[in-house]
């Protein structure tokens, strides 16, 4: 009796497919997680290659602090002295670099480093500053010190001097205060109050991963970056005034003025957040197999849905009936589609991957239909729809730009090819079509 009505009725099939269609998606939530974790396995992996190297790195000054006593004096007219610290941002600054990028793996994950030879130049002046010795606020000039910000000083390889007014110093580890930067090394100049202006020079060869960035401290400041590395992405607060990019490398050339960020040029006892007008370059892969496969992974209810429509309306159109168990294995084969592509995609990357891929689970799928199917044109149109929505699949995945367009209009061809191919099937009688 059930077997009969299961034949019969149109529309309780119709439940028991889109029923099988919504229980796939349980696997297909198995396999993305599965995808996350490989993803997040890779990032470790990429985490410890760059520890021993060098992390991402922000380079931040220098900058000129100052000592500041100030006599003050409590409820009961005890007097006391209080040190705050006075902090002066150079006039100019000008930064040059050149990167040069090399890939390390860890099994099958891979890691971009890069050796950075940076040159800083620029120009400090205490012309712009009021004036501070007053009666209860004296600077200790003899005690000021530049301090350059760095992110990761395991990744400074060479030793590093400063050219200030033509005296060589000598940098230290640490910083003397974390009002502006929290890591990084420090210099002693010899800072007095009759000496209004001072240049500095000085040059880092420093290792890092992933990505360089720069705050733009200066008054006026240039940066110029360029690096053989084909594949960067521009981030932070601000972008190149001017770039160029090819297969030889990139380079790019930031100038930015003191009237674009949200601090001043000297504070005293103040904490500017500094790091939010930070900008630089990312060095990107030039494929994230995992990015790209967990995209086609989110695809997987069209193409469960579609394949199984094209069941579907075989069966309508040539009067054949398949079992439930047909179709869920049917569909467990376009679950594993998306795993094998993963597992493929680790090794011989994203494109070789999705056709192998495709093409062993269109001739499974192929092939099982045309052993259950009566009629061999059912496995025909079967492969055929397989292999329009695996192609249709890649061309969306391939323009993100145009996916949602593609994807609509394709969306509208199915829905249409739909209407006309059942435009006379009588859905409450499976007997009567034909």
């Amino acid at each position: 009796m059930t077997e009969n009505l299961l034949k019969s009725s149109v529309l309780l099939r119709m439940g028991i497919v889109a029923f099988m269609t919504l229980i796939l998606l349980i696997p297909t939530a198995i396999v993305e997680s599965v995808i996350r974790e490989r993803s997040n396995t890779r990032d470790e992996a990429i985490l410890e290659i760059s520890d021993k190297w060098g992390r991402p790195q922000t380079i931040t000054g220098p900058i000129l602090t100052v000592p500041v006593k100030r006599t003050t004096q409590d409820e009961k007219g005890k007097q006391f002295i209080l040190v705050d610290y006075l902090h002066i941002l150079p006039k100019s600054l000008q930064i040059k670099g050149t990167l040069t990028t090399e890939s390390r793996a860890r099994g099958l994950y891979e890691a971009i480093l890069y050796n950075g030879h940076i040159q800083i130049s620029g120009e400090l002046t205490l012309d712009d500053i009021p004036p501070l010795v007053q009666e209860s606020n004296v600077p200790v000039w003899a005690d000021a010190v530049l301090t350059v910000g760095l992110s990761d000083l395991r990744g400074i390889k060479k030793d590093v001097t400063m050219n200030v007014n033509g005296d060589v110093l000598a940098a230290t580890s640490g910083v003397q205060t974390t009002d502006v930067v929290t890591t990084g090394i420090t210099f002693q100049p010899q800072i007095n109050a009759g000496t209004r202006s001072y240049t500095f020079s000085f040059s880092l060869v420093l290792n890092g991963s992933s990505e360089i960035l720069f705050c733009p401290v200066g008054k006026n400041t240039t940066v110029q970056i360029e690096s053989p590395w084909p594949s960067p992405s521009f981030i932070g607060a601000f972008l190149p005034d001017s770039r160029s990019l090819d297969q030889s490398g990139f380079s790019g050339t930031w100038n930015i003025l003191e009237l674009n960020r949200n601090f001043p040029q000297f504070w005293k006892n103040k904490r500017f957040e500094v790091a939010e007008s930070i900008f630089g370059v990312r060095l990107l892969r030039s494929v994230d197999e995992y990015q790209k496969t967990l995209r086609t992974a989110k695809y997987a209810i069209l193409i469960i849905s579609l394949t199984f429509l094209a069941f579907f309306l075989s069966e309508i159109l040539s009067r054949e009936i398949l079992h439930p168990i047909n179709y869920a294995l049917v569909g467990l084969g376009l679950v594993l589609f998306f795993l094998l592509l993963l597992a493929l995609s680790e090794h011989v990357g994203f494109k070789i991957a999705y056709v192998i891929s495709a093409i062993s689970i269109l001739s499974c799928i192929g092939l099982y239909t045309l052993a259950i199917s009566i009629h061999q044109r059912t496995a025909a149109i079967v492969s055929f729809v397989l292999f329009l929505l695996y192609t249709f699949l890649y061309v969306v995945l391939q323009n993100e730009d145009y996916a949602l367009l593609i994807g609509s209009l394709g969306l509208l061809i199915i829905l249409a090819t739909v209407m006309w191919l059942t435009r006379k099937v009588n859905w409450y009688s499976a007997k009567e079509n034909g």
